[in-house]
């Protein structure tokens, strides 16, 4: 694979995308009719139940909205499928850990 400028920008845009597909999942629930029915604690629980399902929906709508056919919808689409790897398999695990981090560290700064 050539990497070109456009196809630099193309896998950029596929990561920046992702991201904020990812933080918007946090603030679902500042939407005003979906805060009733769906949380964000729900939607990561469901993903960490089912990680290899949400990443092949992630995939399935990457590829089925930028194509397969195209070398910039392919190198979108490769963007995309690093920050959803990542998030899946490495921030939704850890986040239990994480918010023990963080708790610890706000208690600690308190304290001073």
């Amino acid at each position: 694979m050539l990497l070109t400028p456009t196809m630099i920008g193309a896998v950029l845009a596929g990561i920046c995308l992702w991201t904020l597909f990812w933080a918007a999942l946090h603030k679902i629930e500042e939407i005003p009719y979906v805060r009733d029915v769906l949380t964000t604690n729900d939607c990561l629980d469901w993903i960490q139940q089912r990680p290899g399902l949400t990443i092949l929906l992630t995939e399935a709508t990457n590829y089925f909205a930028h194509g397969m056919s195209s070398p910039i919808g392919v190198g979108f689409a490769m963007g995309g499928t690093i920050v959803n790897m990542l998030v899946v398999y490495g921030y939704i695990p850890s986040r239990r850990l994480l918010s023990v981090i963080t708790a610890k560290l706000r208690a600690s700064s308190a304290a001073i």
